[in-house]
């Protein structure tokens, strides 16, 4: 058996423990059947489950790791033989084995209700949105606290809380989507079926897959920065991997991109790759440490020539801008192609201003301190994007917001000019302070 699984059953899974749990449960199905029709055992079960494994789960999984890190024993432990595939595992369901133990004894349950209310195909269908949506949550809070543990942060009470409300936000994303009582997708209608790369697929079907896939992807996650966490390195495919299906999965919805038809079915795809892979580039431009000596070194081997050692160290928000860009740069030629003028314009400008937007994350992290550079470039973006255009709109100055957003001008060729000197400036400040030599 995993040891460090077993040494957290071991302290989680005490028999008073396991008695008080399954009598309260007990206890609260009991009166949901003498309720006389107020409510049902599946309600209440669906209600608990959601209690104890999206609520108090998600702070169990947040604090398995920087909660060792509070307590100084993490380091032990990761001078300890195990792998990190060992120690992810042990801390993922070790640390909220407990929580497990309420939620299969709802789980059972909820079974049961579904198969005498809808079905065995609806009760299978409800089962596994259910164990998804627990694990999807509290993987995603022991992902969170795992980077924010690789950036030294997380031991204060308030941020193991935000890395619980990281768990509960994909809990509820989780619910929005696929619950399979709920009438709609998001804030879009649910129907019988939907249009996926342009196959007719079952709505239940499709979202029971995506779950099961998106499960998997966050496991990797979280197995690959403990990875990271154990001083193991990793190589870039599985990250490359990733943009690839989040962009092939987001470009199959390509409808939505122009519901008004103003574009064609090959444009509209491109259009929602590249609005999924710009997101995760900003997501981990933001989250990942950005070393100046990592980067100092990437700058030598590139000016080397040793392009595949180069290519093979990337940071996964380097990957990802570059992902984005070549999206973009198909775009573009697409656009061209099709002689929207206006349209290309506005694109290029995004694209300059993304570039733009990474350099300020990158150069606030080399001239601030250790921990303050990304919320410091979070208040520039904001600055940028919000406080600036809104003061030069109310100076009635309604052209000069195209210097700080992607609008079209005229004439058209001035807004990609200018996200792109913006871009190259303050790259070239970025560059100058990577090159400066560290301090004592």
């Amino acid at each position: 058996m995993n040891p460090e699984f077993q040494r957290n059953a071991w302290l989680e899974l005490t028999p008073l423990r396991r008695v008080v749990m399954g009598t309260v449960l007990a206890l609260a199905f009991f009166a949901a059947a003498l309720s006389g029709g107020v409510t049902n055992p599946g309600a209440v079960a669906r209600f608990m489950f959601a209690a104890i494994l999206v609520c108090v789960c998600t702070r169990n999984a947040a604090r398995s790791v920087v909660g060792e890190s509070r307590e100084r024993t993490w380091d032990g432990q990761r001078l300890a033989s195990l792998g990190p595939g060992t120690m992810m595992w042990g801390k993922l369901f070790g640390a909220t084995i407990y929580n497990w133990f309420g939620g299969i004894i709802c789980l059972v349950v909820i079974a049961a209700d579904a198969i005498n209310s809808q079905g065995a195909g609806f009760a299978f269908t409800d089962i596994v949105y259910w164990i998804a949506m627990g694990i999807i949550a509290q993987a995603a809070s022991l992902l969170a606290s795992l980077i924010a543990a690789r950036r030294r942060q997380g031991r204060t009470p308030f941020e193991i809380l935000l890395y619980q409300v990281v768990g509960l936000a994909a809990a509820y994303a989780v619910w929005a989507i696929a619950n399979p009582d709920g009438e709609t997708i998001g804030i879009f209608a649910k129907t019988a079926d939907l249009v996926w790369w342009g196959q007719t697929l079952p709505t239940a079907g499709f979202l029971l897959a995506s779950l099961a896939v998106f499960t998997g992807w966050i496991l990797t996650g979280c197995y690959r920065q403990m990875r990271l966490e154990l001083k193991l390195s990793n190589g870039p495919y599985v990250w490359l991997g990733f943009l690839i299906f989040m962009t092939v999965y987001a470009a199959g919805f390509g409808a939505f991109a122009s519901p008004g038809g103003h574009f064609d079915e090959i444009t509209r795809r491109l259009i929602m790759a590249a609005l999924v892979a710009a997101a995760l580039a900003y997501l981990t431009v933001i989250l990942e440490p950005k070393s100046r000596v990592k980067l100092r070194w990437l700058a030598s081997e590139f000016g080397k020539f040793h392009i595949g050692t180069a290519l093979t160290h990337l940071p996964c928000w380097l990957m990802s801008y570059l992902f984005t860009a070549l999206i973009a740069i198909a775009l573009l030629l697409r656009l061209g192609l099709s002689g929207m003028g206006p349209e290309l314009a506005t694109t290029g400008a995004v694209l300059g201003f993304v570039t733009r937007d990474i350099a300020i994350v990158v150069l606030m992290n080399m001239v601030a301190r250790r921990r303050g550079g990304d919320f410091l470039a979070l208040a520039v973006l904001f600055l940028l994007y919000a406080l600036l255009p809104s003061i030069v709109a109310g100076m009635h100055y309604d052209s000069g917001r195209a210097l700080f957003l992607p609008l079209q001008t005229d004439p058209l060729w001035l807004s990609p000019v200018v996200a792109w000197l913006e871009a190259i400036v303050i790259w070239t400040v970025a560059a100058t302070q990577i090159s400066l030599a560290e301090k004592r």
